[in-house]
């Protein structure tokens, strides 16, 4: 082809699919519709031969070289529709449908009408596993007028996900953790030195501190049916600081609970439980119960809403500040085609104090702002920022007390970066907590590294 050709390139389809999906039935994958399956795309001197290379492949069954083909120039090709729908099914009938569902999900965020790419789509997640997710999108290209070879290739999927039975699992995924990094206000304290005329102590003053966290655990999922499954979380931790030792904390924490999807609808029920130790002594322990239930609004939108309540205790010496948590919050999530995702939380809650003497019961409200994307399929980022405000109801020193809390969290997540199942996640934390009572503002920026190795 000339260079710089724009031209409209007619997909109709490049693969032959010769898949015994349904209780052995083969379903033989015609040519699709032209005009739904209609892009327009550059080629070039370069993409041209790469493509036509690619498809010859495809059409001759050799997927696994098609895909070997292709995935070379992922890095500059990346975001050209017809190379990432070409990738897309390549890697789908290789059977590697994590890079299947990346590579489709980025075509369409450029060509969000190519409907040849939601059908792949739509396959790369049944083949996953994502059946409920797969039949949203079938019963979408239902709408968009298909031609009568992919009608009925779309009837027969739809007829599958509601009929055929899917093989039960079970998974035992231990994992091993190591964090460390700098905490610029490990004890989380005033940077005064002085509060209401009096010298704090030491220990009540803010201190940076070099950390290490060593944890181990395991995640169990057993599947009781297609859409509900039981899950186990286990977490024993411990975290030494270089420079303040008082501070070294071990920790036991896990939950167990049921996951549930049901057409739109998904939701979680749960308890959860976590012990501490400070110092070398027990300080405190908590137990509650969460419910989560929430619906999907199409292909892209999420809303849920949430609700815990369980009990913090702490030690004798420090009881005052035991309370009965109530959180409740209501979410909306934005899902797009390119594998990244956006979040807005309003959240509300109460402690209430368990003595007639505490001064700390208080009401809380806020919020969160969250965003995530696939940065490859070897990784991914997530940022957020949250605010919150709590009204105490007690006197502190004599003084009302109002805190309003500022955290925000970016954190990047690389998987299998020293060997199968070891990932490295570096991230920075900063909270910033204001209060009436200066005793109880500090700012506290952490960096660090978790290298974590999961079974799984």
């Amino acid at each position: 082809m000339p260079r710089n050709v724009v031209g409209r390139i007619r997909i109709k389809i490049v693969l032959v699919i010769l898949l015994a999906l349904f209780a052995g039935m083969p379903i033989a994958y015609g040519q699709q519709a032209a005009d739904t399956l209609s892009i327009p795309v550059v080629v070039d001197a370069e993409t041209g031969p790469l493509f036509s290379e690619a498809e010859s492949l495809l059409v001759n069954g050799r997927s696994q070289q098609a895909y070997e083909l292709l995935l070379p120039h992922e890095a500059k090709l990346a975001g050209h529709p017809l190379y990432d729908y070409l990738l897309g099914v390549a890697a789908l009938d290789s059977d590697h449908y994590s890079e299947a569902i990346f590579s489709l999900r980025r075509s369409l965020s450029v060509t969000p009408e190519f409907s040849g790419a939601r059908l792949e789509l739509a396959r790369a997640y049944y083949e996953s596993g994502n059946k409920d997710l797969a039949r949203i999108l079938f019963v979408r290209l239902l709408d968009e007028d298909p031609g009568a070879p992919v009608l009925d290739v779309i009837e027969q999927y739809i007829a599958a996900i509601d009929q055929h039975p899917v093989e039960l699992r079970s998974r035992f995924m231990p994992f091993l953790e190591s964090k460390f990094g700098y905490d610029s206000n490990a004890n989380a304290s005033t940077d005064n030195q002085t509060f209401l005329g009096f010298m704090l102590l030491p220990d009540n003053q803010e201190i940076d501190s070099s950390f290490i966290d060593l944890a181990a655990g395991f995640h169990w999922i057993n599947e009781r049916s297609p859409s509900t499954q039981w899950n186990v979380r286990l977490r024993l931790g411990h975290r030494f600081n270089q420079d303040a030792s008082f501070m070294d904390a071990t920790s036991l924490g896990g939950q167990t609970g049921i996951a549930w999807q049901r057409g739109m609808y998904f939701g979680r029920a749960g308890v959860d439980a976590y012990w501490g130790d400070r110092d070398g002594h027990y300080n405190e322990k908590y137990a509650g119960l969460g419910l989560t239930l929430g619906r999907r609004l199409g292909e892209f939108w999420d809303l849920s809403t949430n609700i815990r309540y369980g009990g913090q205790r702490y030690v004798d010496s420090i009881d005052v500040l035991d309370v009965n948590r109530a959180l409740y919050s209501l979410g909306l999530r934005r899902h797009f085609p390119s594998l990244a995702w956006f979040s807005l939380n309003l959240v509300g809650g109460k402690d209430s104090e368990r003595e007639n003497a505490s001064p700390y019961g208080n009401d809380k409200f806020g919020g969160r702002l969250a965003a995530g994307r696939l940065l490859s399929n070897r990784g991914n980022m997530f940022v957020s920022v949250g605010y919150m405000r709590s009204e105490y109801d007690g006197l502190f020193f004599g003084m009302p007390r109002n805190d309003d809390q500022l955290t925000a969290i970016l954190q990047f997540e690389f998987w299998d970066v020293l060997g199968r199942g070891i990932d490295v996640n570096p991230h920075i934390r900063y909270v910033n907590n204001d209060s009436d009572v200066d005793l109880y503002s500090y700012d506290r920026t952490e960096l660090g590294v978790t290298i974590r190795w999961s079974d799984n």
